[in-house]
């Protein structure tokens, strides 16, 4: 077996569509999502044996001013680590990996795995992905539910709250919505772009599902398709419109919409446990799986902490907040590139 870089788009998928345990960010198309919107260097690796592609790991090289360079897979999402056909091909990648990032003077490699692998690199499950298993018919989804949501979506209804599924004309909607919502945590912004560059390269798996309060957009969710699952890695509500139950609304239609279109599971997205979004989507049945990301550390270094839970950042969270929005989307996507 020998690692190389792949160089054949085809190849690399026909491997990953084979996969049973391929995610969407394993695909081909991440690579070049990631480097028209950001101008991050890739490096695609695979191991090649006498049958073939053996095994796949996609590899984001990104240079922070704080925390240097590192290589990551997949970064802005919660999946994508390495695929192997045998235990061989995996140490094959890791080793591959290893080697890269020595070459490149990168100071860790952070693998996305997801679930749990036979890796020995140092593994951390600080997020949990949130995932919903859809019976045979809107009906059961229905009674399902605890009468307390239920009666927040008759709410929602009640109030006038009406919901839209959109494509790209619907992005400027989304992203006012979510620009806002990330100020006001702290956070940096992703660019606009990054959201129409999914359309761009995805028409055809990316929605967006709008909440209406008469003529007034007050909450959205950004969603991808794989497979048999709906994602909604993104979304944001106004604050003043929670008291509507904007949110519960949308989580539900998105239930109900992926249901109705042959989806077997919605995937709410990556949380931190115990924090206020975690609690929000535990009331959905939802799955709980923790999500295991690997690190390999030379020299025996910590873990980096690029997280807003890191301590170090708590001031420029705080000072973030505070921020005009014109200011903060102009800001944001210079700095969000280096935070993945």
């Amino acid at each position: 077996m020998r690692v190389e870089l792949c160089r054949i788009a085809s190849e690399w998928d026909a491997y990953v569509e084979a996969h049973p345990q391929a995610v969407n960010y394993h695909r081909w198309i991440w690579k070049k999502l990631i480097e028209d919107t950001y101008g991050h260097e890739t490096f695609y690796l695979m191991v090649r044996g006498e049958e073939g592609i053996q095994g796949v790991l996609p590899l984001v090289a990104i240079k922070s001013w704080i925390f240097g360079r590192f290589l990551v897979s997949v970064p802005f999402f919660s999946y994508g680590g390495l695929l192997a056909s045998s235990a061989e091909a995996r140490e094959q990648l890791l080793q591959g990996a290893v080697k890269l990032a020595r070459e490149l003077g990168a100071r860790h490699i952070e693998l996305r795995q997801g679930t749990v692998c036979e890796v020995s690199w140092q593994d951390t499950t600080a997020k949990v992905t949130m995932e919903v298993t859809l019976p045979e018919d809107v009906a059961l989804l229905w009674d399902r539910l605890s009468s307390g949501l239920r009666n927040k979506v008759r709410k929602a209804q009640r109030c006038g709250l009406r919901t839209e599924w959109g494509k790209s004309d619907a992005v400027d909607v989304f992203y006012t919505l979510f620009a806002k919502n990330m100020r006001d945590l702290g956070t940096p912004v992703y660019p606009r772009r990054w959201f129409e560059n999914f359309f761009r390269l995805l028409p055809n798996e990316t929605r967006i599902l709008t909440v209406w309060d008469q003529a007034q957009p007050v909450a959205a969710g950004f969603v991808t398709s794989f497979r048999d699952t709906l994602e909604l890695p993104w979304s944001a509500s106004l604050p003043n419109s929670r008291k509507k139950y904007s949110a519960v609304l949308l989580y539900w239609s998105l239930q109900e919409w992926a249901l109705e279109n042959g989806y077997r599971r919605v995937d709410f997205g990556r949380c931190t446990p115990g924090s206020g979004t975690h609690e929000f989507k535990r009331h959905w049945g939802c799955h709980e799986k923790p999500l295991h990301w690997y690190y390999w550390l030379p020299n025996g270094a910590p873990v980096p902490e690029l997280r807003p839970a890191n301590p170090h950042f708590h001031l420029a969270i705080g000072l973030w907040k505070h921020l005009p929005i014109g200011v903060a989307n102009l800001l944001g996507p210079r700095i969000v590139r280096a935070i993945p």
